[in-house]
């Protein structure tokens, strides 16, 4: 079964994708080829392989599935939302085309839209994950775990994987997550974890939500802080008006762009993110894929 899902103006899905998934860190349990993204989704209870295909920038998507009686709507749905294509981005561009330290970026980063987790609790774990770590480092620790809990499923004679679900997390105990690299952290995603499992914590209704109600709602969890809620906010709820202005590859980026080679602290990454206006926080979230894809050349 497949169908098609438009999308932006010149919107390039391996680009997004790859803005957040290292090609050569498989599976995360997204993986990708010469043109696709394939991964197993979970709808309600059930496992779904998607392949997402794209010929080139711009060009409509192409998604097979491995469900006959999937509601089709509820599919595209998510896509949209995962693949965040209806987030307008061009208020970024213009002031990055505006910018003559990072003209030359506005072409390069046009197609890229923000590619998010399709559940806050994936989005949350990751989160944990890449606390204190490069996002590579995260993203190897993420590769075992997947590797280590998950069983592929074959669909179109590809391997697609998905991510472990809270109970299984739970179940494997902290000295299992150990296991995979995350050291102390296995503590904190055990936790988070088991109050996902235990429906003590909704994190699904935190989607929409302020971001006053985020922080408030997980920073008393222990291994939970700002910092944490703030890529959550981005990767996993769809809020794109907040940054983690103290996360430390923004601010060796600005630093390098603008202030002579040394690292921006918080406050001056935020007031620098005020000169882009309300499209601040957008320019800083593709200055960081930029980074991530190898143009930014400092």
């Amino acid at each position: 079964m497949s169908f098609h899902v438009k999308v932006p103006k010149g919107y390039d899905l391996l680009s997004s994708v790859h803005s957040w998934i290292y090609p050569d860190i498989q599976p995360v349990p997204e993986c990708t080829g010469e043109g696709f993204l394939s991964r197993i989704y979970t709808v309600g209870n059930r496992h779904v392989a998607l392949i997402i295909r794209q010929t080139k920038p711009g060009k409509s998507l192409n998604v097979s599935h491995s469900e006959t009686d999937i509601v089709k709507q509820n599919l595209k749905a998510m896509l949209e939302r995962t693949l965040s294509l209806t987030v307008n981005i061009d208020g970024a561009i213009l002031q990055i085309r505006n910018d003559p330290i990072i003209a030359h970026l506005a072409p390069r980063v046009a197609g890229i839209r923000p590619y998010m987790s399709p559940t806050p609790y994936e989005a949350l774990i990751k989160t944990i994950i890449q606390q204190q770590v490069s996002y590579k480092s995260a993203n190897i620790f993420t590769r075992r775990m997947i590797l280590g809990l998950c069983r592929p499923i074959s669909f179109q004679s590809q391997l697609l994987y998905y991510f472990p679900d809270a109970s299984t997390l739970t179940n494997i105990g902290i000295d299992g997550l150990r296991k995979f690299g995350f050291g102390y952290k296995a503590e904190y995603i055990h936790h988070t974890a088991n109050l996902i499992a235990t429906n003590e914590l909704d994190i699904d209704s935190l989607v929409g939500a302020p971001y006053e109600k985020v922080l408030e709602t997980l920073a008393p969890i222990h291994g939970i802080g700002e910092w944490t809620v703030l890529v959550l906010s981005l990767a996993g709820l769809g809020n794109f008006n907040v940054f983690a202005f103290n996360d430390l590859v923004i601010q060796k980026i600005l630093g390098n762009l603008y202030n002579q080679g040394e690292k921006m602290n918080t406050n001056q990454v935020q007031e620098h993110a005020q000169n882009w206006g309300k499209s601040g926080t957008m320019v800083l979230y593709l200055l960081m894929c930029a980074e991530v894809l190898g143009l930014i050349n400092t």
